[in-house]
């Protein structure tokens, strides 16, 4: 398979990412995500896209308190970019990811708790003794690679949003410690899910068009909006 048209050159140096280097990471993400909080028209660009392309609205996934868009897959490189946006009361439990990643903050912010590797828990660990190695404060402008063997939480305000980029999958699976209920559980990619529980996080059309809505509320994409000054402000050539 061949890689998608670029929506903007910046987009072209992420297949050269080399993962297993957060440098790497971080050099090439780091414009991609620059690229969308400066330009308006870039980030309108990417989610006029969305309702038609099937591919990406297909992967665009609910949650109780967070929307994930899919705004770029690259299936060579199995890449993607993703935009997150945090609804009121989401916190997520301790857990590491299947792949490593690049994630920037748009706008709100987000405690970002940092526990250890994944080599130092397992199904017998006691989430409820858990406690952060580094907590700080993630605001507009931040951002930062995490190596997929990272164990950590994110405790984000109401609409927040965030800009991710992904890498190729490392693991099937992974571990979430779950300090509420007091124990551990494994998840699994979407090659292993059934068409029960792909159907029950995909969004319905309804859902990613009020997401993306939503988003142009929060952003200054939609006309006569508070932020639409300060979108504008921002925006680069």
């Amino acid at each position: 398979m061949t890689s998608p048209p670029y929506p903007h050159p910046t987009f072209k140096e992420l297949a050269a990412i080399d993962w297993t280097s957060a440098a790497s990471v971080l050099a090439g993400c780091t414009p991609v995500y620059e690229a969308i909080a400066t330009n308006s028209a870039l980030l309108n660009q990417l989610l006029n896209q969305l309702p038609a392309d099937t591919h990406l609205a297909t992967m665009c996934e609910r949650y109780d308190f967070l929307d994930k868009l899919v705004l770029y897959d690259d299936t060579t490189a199995k890449v993607r970019v993703r935009l997150h946006l945090y609804r009121a009361g989401y916190f997520d439990r301790p857990h590491p990811h299947r792949w490593d990643f690049f994630a920037g903050i748009y706008r709100g912010s987000y405690v970002h708790r940092i526990f250890g590797r994944d080599t130092e828990f397992d199904e017998d660990t006691d989430p409820r003794a858990l406690r952060p190695l580094i907590e700080r404060i993630e605001r507009p402008g931040s951002t930062y690679a995490l190596d997929h063997a990272t164990v950590h939480t994110v405790q984000a305000e109401a609409d927040t949003i965030s800009i991710l980029v992904r890498g190729p999958a490392t693991s099937d699976r992974f571990l979430i410690l779950d300090a509420v209920e007091g124990r551990s559980f494994w998840v699994y990619g979407a090659a292993h899910e059934t068409a029960e529980q792909r159907a029950a996080k995909q969004m319905t059309a309804a859902q990613l068009a009020a997401t993306i809505d939503r988003v142009r509320q929060l952003t200054g994409l939609a006309a006569d909006t508070p932020a639409a000054t300060a979108a504008a402000t921002r925006e680069t050539p």
